[in-house]
C-alpha cells in the first residue's frame, strides 16, 4: 500500500523530532527525511508547528487506540487500569528515557498543541471513568464521580512521570495508586 504524502512527512517527522527535538528541527530536515523538496513539504504543511500538531494528533490517536485495545483484553478493574496506565504513562516515559530530545517534544506539545493534548487527556479520562463507573455505581455516599476520580488518577500519574527515575519505579507508583483507589472503593 502506498503511503500518502502526509503520512510520509509524519513518519519522517517522528524520526527527526526524536533525534533533534522540536526546537532544533527545521523544515529542511523534515523535507530531506521525507524525501521531498521544501516547496513540496510546504504544499502539505505550512509550518513546522503544523507538522508537529499533526504528529501529536497521530501519536495521541495511536496511544488511545492502544489503551482501548489493551483494556478490552482484561476483565478485572485492576488489570484494566494497570494496562491503561502502562500504555498511557509508561510507554511515553520509556520514550523520554530513550531519547534526550523526547522531553523537548512533550514540552513543545504543551506549547504548540495544547488543545490537542488536553483533548487527548480528556479522552483518556473518559476511558478511565468508564472502567471505574461499575465499581462506583452503588456507592451513594461517595463524594467523587467516576469522572473526578479519573481526573485525579490521570493527574497523579502525570506527576509520577516527572518524579520517577525508571520505568520500574513508575510502574510501582501506579500499582500503589491503583491499590489505594480500589481498596477505598471496595471497603
Amino acid at each position: 500500500m502506498t503511503q500518502s504524502k502526509e503520512e510520509q512527512v509524519l513518519n519522517a517527522a517522528r524520526k527527526i523530532f526524536m533525534r533533534y527535538g522540536f526546537k532544533r528541527a527545521t523544515m529542511s530536515d523534515l523535507a530531506e527525511a521525507a524525501q521531498m523538496s521544501r516547496p513540496a513539504l510546504y504544499l502539505i504543511f505550512s509550518s513546522k508547528e503544523e507538522v508537529f500538531q499533526a504528529l501529536i494528533t497521530q501519536i495521541f490517536s495511536e496511544l488511545l487506540h492502544d489503551v482501548r485495545k489493551e483494556v478490552s483484553t482484561h476483565e478485572e478493574v485492576a488489570d484494566q487500569l494497570t494496562s491503561a496506565f502502562e500504555v498511557w504513562c509508561v510507554r511515553p516515559f520509556e520514550m523520554i528515557q530513550a531519547s534526550p530530545d523526547a522531553r523537548d517534544i512533550l514540552e513543545s506539545g504543551y506549547a504548540f498543541a495544547t488543545e490537542i493534548t488536553m483533548g487527548a487527556f480528556a479522552e483518556f479520562e473518559t476511558i478511565l471513568s468508564d472502567i471505574l463507573r461499575p465499581l462506583m455505581s452503588d456507592q451513594a455516599n461517595l463524594s467523587l464521580s467516576p469522572e473526578q476520580l479519573a481526573h485525579i488518577l490521570n493527574t497523579a500519574t502525570q506527576g509520577f512521570k516527572e518524579s520517577a527515575s525508571s520505568a520500574m519505579q513508575i510502574r510501582q507508583l501506579i500499582k500503589g495508586l491503583i491499590t489505594i483507589v480500589l481498596a477505598g472503593l471496595n471497603h
